[in-house]
């Protein structure tokens, strides 16, 4: 870690969480369902934005048109051999809707989704049944095979967990509506899909799937509070989603009144650098269109002066007993430290679920603002996940459920993770410099590369990015030894670090996290570091025509690489020689 950084103030605001400000809070959200687009919604913005600015906070509620779509009910009617009406089901957001007659076709049980398990198989203009969350991945793979309609059994034994199947980012742009699917989707009950499972292993099965889903352009409110820093244009985001499945108490009005709790401590802590709050429409219905929306909107002013996003979601959980965590590397250590001194949690380390096994962002939990080179880090506390209790990510079997209610909300749970949310924003707003130590996101790299290289079996030569990657590292050591040795004395030298810091952020995440250009937004599917030279592992595979298109793409993602790690490159040497003056 950075030896000027400041972890002191973040003590005594540590000690000011009020348990009953928090509890308070959690009760007003009580009794809303807040769908996007909902009155409850715009209900709760608006107690939002007073809260905000009874502390003393500037804030504003926007509005925007969203693209979103509300699930409204599904149902499955088997027709043959038997009749058998399944009504213990729902339908999904960006479901397509059936006909009011539905859609009637053959059902196929395809126990294993994916395209080497589909090879072969004839399922164009059927009925899939299988099992599993539906999301954007099978439901793409599906549509890609040609099928009518899917029919996904829950996980859980009792439980119906409300999903949404697109993998577009947001609002789609002009060139993404295509990649918004065109299926009807249900989800029936573990017990419904029992029963199905065993009629396809007696014989042919038809049936009805009928699906009824709102999906249209909703004006929705976007609560956002911000205080300024008293030394510092930069500034760090602190966000969560205003939006719900239901009631949705532990997702996520608690959350919401997490970080009230960090608007209330830092609106009188005078912090060097600002901090952005911001409270998130469509996250459930819109596959983040809020985040996407204000990330888009404030994309330069971002790339400029955002400094860090922490993303709050699923908190106070009843039963909650270790931490989960995802960060950057360049937040890695700082982050870790923070979760050990701020709680008495454990790290869940070896975790793995739904949401995915690596310590670093994927592609959900509103990361819109890695375009703009934001370092991202999500941290709180969570039940086993893939568990009875813990449900299918760790965040309660009542997840993504009408059972999402107050009786589930453990206020010391919550007042544990506002804790260490106050310190990871207490480090990067009261610092000197950033907590960001770019070694590690440049290791990262160089890892990812290797994995990569290893993977295409020898096809590919990455000599010339390793050696970039290794003088890249060796200049950031140099300044991490400048900014430890005199950021703490030179305030000016501090300013043009920080300023550094947020130079390497800028060139390194979108390189590192994303396939599209830094100013779009990548879909929400499964993510892997350094996407756009991903494709090289395929190369041992490829032949012909295929195999030529592969390189050209390599060679693309390539220069995309060593041009960022050039301009970082540079950045480091200017700072260096300005120092090297006036040392």
């Amino acid at each position: 870690m950075l030896d000027p950084i400041d972890r002191q103030t973040e003590t005594e605001l540590r000690d000011l969480v009020d348990p009953a400000e928090l509890e308070r809070h959690v009760d007003a959200f009580v009794g809303l369902d807040r769908v996007s687009g909902t009155d409850d919604e715009w209900d709760a913005s608006e107690y939002v934005v007073e809260t905000l600015e009874s502390y003393g906070v500037d804030a504003t509620l926007h509005e925007f048109e969203g693209y979103v779509s509300v699930p409204e009910s599904g149902s499955v009617t088997v027709t043959t051999p038997t009749h058998h009406e399944i009504t213990d089901a729902i339908t999904t957001s960006f479901s397509a809707s059936t006909p009011t007659s539905g859609l009637v076709g053959e059902l196929v049980h395809v126990p294993e989704v994916t395209p080497e398990a589909l090879a072969g198989r004839d399922v164009a203009g059927k009925i899939a049944f299988t099992t599993g969350l539906p999301t954007p991945e099978p439901i793409g793979i599906l549509e890609e095979a040609g099928v009518e309609g899917v029919v996904f059994q829950s996980i859980n034994p009792d439980e119906l967990h409300e999903m949404i199947v697109t993998p577009v980012w947001g609002t789609p742009g002009v060139d993404e509506v295509d990649e918004i699917p065109n299926l009807p989707v249900v989800e029936v009950s573990h017990d419904a899909g029992e029963w199905l499972a065993g009629r396809l292993d007696e014989g042919p099965v038809e049936a009805t799937l009928t699906t009824r889903v709102t999906t249209e352009l909703t004006t929705l409110p976007c609560a956002v509070g911000r205080i300024d820093g008293t030394e510092s244009d930069q500034y760090f985001v602190v966000g969560n989603h205003v939006d719900s499945w239901y009631e949705g108490i532990t997702d996520n009005a608690t959350a919401m009144v997490s970080t009230l709790e960090l608007a209330r401590l830092f609106a009188d802590a005078e912090p060097k650098r600002g901090l952005v709050f911001g409270f998130w429409p469509a996250h459930s219905t819109g596959r983040y269109a809020g985040s996407a929306w204000w990330a888009d909107e404030h994309y330069t002013d971002l790339r400029e002066n955002g400094v860090g996003y922490l993303h709050i979601d699923l908190n106070g959980l009843k039963g909650a007993d270790g931490l989960w965590f995802q960060h950057m590397a360049e937040l890695a250590e700082e982050h870790r430290d923070a979760m050990e001194v701020a709680t008495d949690m454990p790290l869940r380390e070896a975790e793995n679920s739904w949401l995915g096994g690596s310590r670093r962002p994927a592609r959900n939990s509103d990361q819109s603002f890695w375009g703009a080179g934001v370092s991202s880090l999500l941290s709180g506390a969570r039940l086993e996940p893939e568990s009875e209790e813990g449900g299918p990510i760790g965040g309660g079997w009542w997840w993504h459920t009408p059972e999402d209610t107050r009786d589930k909300v453990d206020i010391d749970v919550l007042v544990e993770e506002t804790r260490l949310y106050t310190t990871i924003a207490s480090r990067i707003c009261n610092s000197p410099v950033l907590p960001h130590d770019f070694t590690a996101t440049v290791d990262d790299i160089t890892e990812t590369l290797d994995a990569v290289a290893d993977a295409a079996e020898g096809e590919v030569d990455f000599t010339g990015l390793q050696e970039q990657a290794t003088d890249l590292r060796e200049r950031i050591e140099r300044v991490n030894a400048v900014i430890d040795e005199r950021a703490g004395d030179d305030a000016d030298l501090a300013v043009a670090a920080a300023a550094l810091q947020k130079e390497f952020a800028n060139r390194l995440n979108p390189a590192l996290y994303m396939d599209r250009p830094a100013y779009e937004h990548d879909p929400a599917l499964s993510h892997a570091l350094l996407p756009s030279l991903r494709i090289a592992e395929e190369l041992p595979n490829r032949t012909g025509r295929d195999r030529r298109f592969a390189e050209a793409s390599v060679q693309r993602g390539k220069n995309r690489l060593a041009e960022s790690m050039r301009e970082a490159a540079r950045a480091a040497d200017r700072f260096l020689d300005a120092s090297d003056q006036t040392a």
